[in-house]
């Protein structure tokens, strides 16, 4: 039996060390990954944090687009948001879009309406009485926001938004349903060349893990960095 266990034991190593010879071909999905999930992050954290300040200054019909856009958003599956950005979006529009525009603006979209929220509630947080000595010591109300709220606010912020982050990035698996040749996408197409779907996909979750891991800690670095003592 211990010798049965070992030979199956030999047999998984090798196979996945198998699959790590067609590394070019799974680095150029990481690649992509990479991109993609950037250009989320910041157009999403762009969004979000514009939509946030419309909802905070409580402009009535601004105020409202910005909520629907915030939960419709949230309230949907991305899978489906992908889709219909895809497929529909161009005929409505006339301009084609390719899948990697495509799946970008998605990402951004739905990241940003979860961020608008996190953003929004890291600024409602701070006490207004900070707010109103700000504007006492004569600053605007830009002013104000840039110096006192969103220093303090960041530093709440900053879990929540490592979390999206980290979502964001496994998120961008569902890209390949339409076709963007990132890393779960050329897995997919690994293991339907090599018949080694299981230890492809291992090794394709430990390369998320890879890609994950140091983001998970550098926000939590960040946080144990410039948290305020208590």
């Amino acid at each position: 039996m211990a010798g049965s266990a070992q030979g199956q034991r030999r047999g998984i190593l090798g196979a996945i060390s198998e699959v790590f010879q067609y590394w070019p071909f799974l680095l150029s999905g990481v690649v992509l990954t990479v991109q993609v999930s950037l250009i989320a992050m910041i157009c999403g954290m762009a969004i979000g944090m514009v939509v946030a300040l419309i909802r905070i200054a409580h402009v009535p019909i601004a105020n409202g687009v910005a909520s629907l856009y915030v939960d419709f958003f949230r309230a949907t599956p991305v899978l489906a948001q992908l889709i219909w950005i895809y497929y529909a979006l161009p005929i409505i529009t006339g301009r084609s879009l390719t899948a990697f525009v495509a799946g970008s603006i998605g990402l951004s979209l739905y990241a940003g309406s979860f961020l608008s929220e996190i953003f929004r509630a890291g600024i409602l947080s701070v006490e207004r009485g900070q707010s109103e000595a700000a504007l006492a010591l004569g600053m605007s109300r830009s002013q104000a926001m840039r110096r006192v709220i969103l220093p303090q606010a960041v530093t709440r912020m900053l879990p929540p938004i490592g979390s999206s982050l980290i979502t964001l990035v496994k998120d961008s698996a569902l890209l390949s349903i339409i076709s963007v040749p990132e890393l779960m996408r050329q897995s997919e197409t690994l293991a339907s060349l090599t018949f080694r779907r299981m230890e492809v996909l291992t090794v394709a979750a430990f390369l998320y893990f890879a890609l994950t891991y140091p983001l998970s800690r550098g926000v939590d670095y960040l946080h144990c960095r410039f948290a305020p003592e208590s």
